[in-house]
Order: structure tokens, then C-alpha cells, then sequence
């Protein structure tokens, strides 16, 4: 999880050990290699030690000839690199009965790995930048965890108006693969999609409310951005980023009031109800 994180919460050269201590709760202990002059976590199920060859180097398709290299996390397979490093395995050391835990992407806990230091990268500078005024953010699945940001705001009086598009930006400016952010009120569940959807079928007029930034550096695993998909982007990678402003106006927030509904003692019905 810790070496998912990117900049602004880990500028380059920072430590992130000092991350997943943070995460643990306690110093990553470490020990030091059989074969070579570096560490590893002490606790790790399986270290693989090995240098990396100079002068080898092969396609990453070697084994199929496929031209594509594993799942990537937008839900397609990677095109292959050409020429890859070859590393030569010196050691291998495991804990006693190790377990080999791995993924098969694109599903939500590889997306997650990306999508959970996204938004910690979301929160911080949002936070700095305008403090109080986002109150939740969510890196949706769906976006791979690196694409789709949900803010979901708090617009505390007039002044408020429009700092929920600043937000937007300051979300593209702290995590610049981004490509688009969806803006909801606090009323709205941000980690349930249905009333994500349901603000923007009821809160959304896309001549007012969708903000489309064009020609911006995005993501070369993005399928969609290259010159092939849209002419006018003239280099693959580049993406028009899309605000979509679901929030409620503030002169309009008296219209806007959702159905209220009263608390229901379920006991009353079911008496051994432990809530679980």
C-alpha cells in the first residue's frame, strides 16, 4: 500500500517505509540481505534478491508474442514493452510455511492499491488549499482508482459558491492522471454510486454544469486518449478533463432538500436485532 503512494504525499526521494509505518503503526523493522548490499522487510513473507543485468535486455511478451503484457488497471491489456531489464536471482529467503499473496487486475483490490493513496494525495492538498470546505473524497473503482475523483463538498454559505469548482482544480493540479472529477453536496452518499448517479440526473444540466478542460496530460494507459480516438488531441496521453458540477446552487439549496424520512426502531419488530 505504502509504495502505491505518489506525489505531493511522498515528494520524490521521500522514504516510504516512513508510510507504511505510519500504516502499521509502528517502525517497518528490516533485515539485511544474504546477496546483496541492500535491506528488506524483516516480516516479509518471500524475498526474491538479484541484480540487474546490463547489457540484457527482452520483450515483455517473450513467452506469447502477443504484442500485450498483463491486465493494467483501466480494465485492458497493456501493450508488451519491447525491451525490458532482465534481473538475475542471486537468493531466494521466505518466512517458514510462506504465503503467496497476489492479485489478478483489473479487479477492485488492484484498483484499490491505487485508488486509497489517491485520495490521501486528494485530501492533503484539497485540505491545504481550501480548509474545511471538502469533506470527503472517493477514488472510484471504476476509474481504476487513478481516473474518476468524487468530492463531495460543504458549501457554508454565499462566498462557498464556486469554490466547489476550484476544488475540482485543485484536485487536477494535486494528482495530474485525473481525468474526471465529480462535484456533490455533503447530502450525498459519495462511496454509493446510486445517489452519486441520482445527484447528477437531478442536480446536472450539462450546458451549465459539465466544465470540460481540453489538451491537458493525463494517462498513456488511457485507451481513449490519443489522436486516433479525438483528432484534436495531438499526442497520445493527452485528455480533455471533465468537471461535472452535481451541487446544488446556494440560492437554490431551499428547493433542493431531499425526502425526509424517520428513524425506525427496528427492535420493535425484531427484538433480538444486534445490528449485524
Amino acid at each position: 500500500m505504502a509504495i502505491s503512494f505518489e506525489p505531493p504525499s511522498t515528494p520524490y526521494g521521500f522514504d516510504e517505509l516512513e508510510f507504511a509505518g505510519g500504516l502499521t503503526g509502528s517502525p517497518v523493522e528490516l533485515v539485511k540481505a544474504k546477496t546483496v548490499e541492500e535491506y528488506a522487510m524483516a516480516t516479509a513473507e518471500i524475498v526474491i534478491e538479484g541484480e540487474i543485468l546490463p547489457t540484457r535486455r527482452v520483450p515483455e511478451d517473450q513467452n506469447t508474442h502477443t504484442g500485450f503484457a498483463m491486465p493494467e488497471f483501466p480494465g485492458y491489456d497493456g501493450t508488451a514493452n519491447p525491451s525490458l531489464p532482465v534481473v538475475k536471482v542471486k537468493a531466494v529467503t521466505t518466512r517458514t510455511n510462506p504465503i503467496l499473496q497476489t492479485l489478478v487486475g483489473p479487479g477492485e483490490e488492484h484498483v484499490s492499491l491505487a485508488g486509497i493513496p489517491t485520495e490521501g494525495s486528494l485530501v492533503q492538498a484539497l485540505e491545504d488549499a481550501l480548509p474545511g470546505f471538502v469533506k470527503n473524497v472517493y477514488s472510484h473503482p471504476a476509474g481504476g482508482g487513478k481516473y474518476v475523483g468524487i468530492l463531495q463538498v460543504h458549501k457554508r454559505d454565499h462566498n462557498d459558491q464556486g469554490r466547489e469548482r476550484q476544488a475540482a482544480l485543485v484536485a487536477f493540479g494535486a494528482f495530474p492522471e485525473m481525468k474526471h472529477i465529480i462535484l456533490v453536496d455533503d447530502d450525498v452518499d459519495i462511496f454509493d454510486t446510486d445517489d452519486v448517479l441520482w445527484a447528477m440526473t437531478t442536480r446536472f444540466q450539462a450546458e451549465r454544469s459539465v466544465i470540460p478542460i481540453p489538451g491537458v496530460r493525463c494517462h498513456p494507459l488511457d485507451p481513449s486518449a490519443g489522436p486516433d480516438f479525438l483528432w484534436t488531441n495531438f499526442d497520445h496521453g493527452i485528455s480533455t478533463k471533465v468537471i461535472f458540477d452535481c451541487t446544488v446552487p446556494w440560492d437554490l439549496r431551499d428547493r433542493f432538500i431531499r425526502a425526509p424520512f424517520q428513524d425506525v426502531d427496528i427492535t420493535r419488530f425484531l427484538p433480538d436485532w444486534t445490528g449485524t
